[in-house]
């Protein structure tokens, strides 16, 4: 959403940026930087990869803005 100043810009944004790290702190990094960790559930895999799919679209969809 576009920065018009308001709490609800930055509750978005500190919510996405919030969510990102969760997604690699919690999903990605266990699953990169473990060794034998059991296979998830499918149903597990298909959640968290849904959690990396909500968080690719917010990606896809935002625009950098020029700092000023």
């Amino acid at each position: 959403m576009a920065d018009d100043g308001g709490d609800t810009f930055r509750s978005v944004h500190r919510g996405a940026m919030a969510f990102a790290e969760g997604c690699y702190a919690g999903i990605r990094n266990p699953n990169s930087h473990e060794v034998d960790l059991p296979e998830l559930p499918e149903h597990e895999a298909l959640e968290q990869l849904a959690a990396f799919s909500v968080l690719a679209r917010w990606v896809d969809t935002a625009a950098v803005a020029q700092a000023t």
